[in-house]
């Protein structure tokens, strides 16, 4: 008769969630967790729904079909992050040095500026989109905005 030794790790979904949180930037509550297939999924929301729409929300089937599209992922190891901000359109974005340092001069041209983003983003190792050009342009330009107002409203 063979023996065998199993071992068990039980590990607290709170530790879990915070080392997550300390990895990412994360909506505040901690909705849903479950395991699929081979993966832990835990499901955040940003605030608490009301009462009334709580009521109305129903359970749908809960096997969502997955789609296995390839998410269009940035190489950005070895830029330095600037400052996390919300884009116009909501979005929590990241803005890099490079990007910043390369898009100071609000005189240059917009043609001028995509290919400006898009060398830095080859230079990087990344195949950009016009998308994403589009995306990391419109983030640092709008950081660049906002961070001229501030400069003017504190000389005024």
């Amino acid at each position: 008769m063979t023996s065998q030794v199993i071992t068990l790790v039980k590990i607290p979904i709170s530790e879990i969630e915070e080392w997550i949180r300390t990895k990412h930037d994360l909506p505040p509550l901690l909705m849903d967790f479950r395991i699929e297939e081979k993966s832990l999924i835990l499901s955040f929301r940003e605030e608490e729904i009301s009462e009334k729409i709580e009521g109305k929300l129903t359970v749908v089937n809960s096997r969502r079909k997955r789609s296995y599209r390839k998410r269009n992922r940035m190489k950005t190891r070895g830029w330095e992050m600037v400052a996390r901000i919300t884009n116009s359109k909501g979005q929590k974005c990241t803005v890099y040095r490079p990007f910043v340092e390369a898009l100071q001069d609000p005189g240059l041209p917009i043609e001028e500026q995509k290919k400006i983003v898009e060398r830095i983003l080859k230079a990087n190792r990344n195949r950009p989109s016009e998308e994403s050009i589009l995306y990391f342009l419109g983030n640092t330009l709008e950081y660049l905005q906002k961070q001229r107002e501030q400069s003017q409203e504190k000389v005024a």
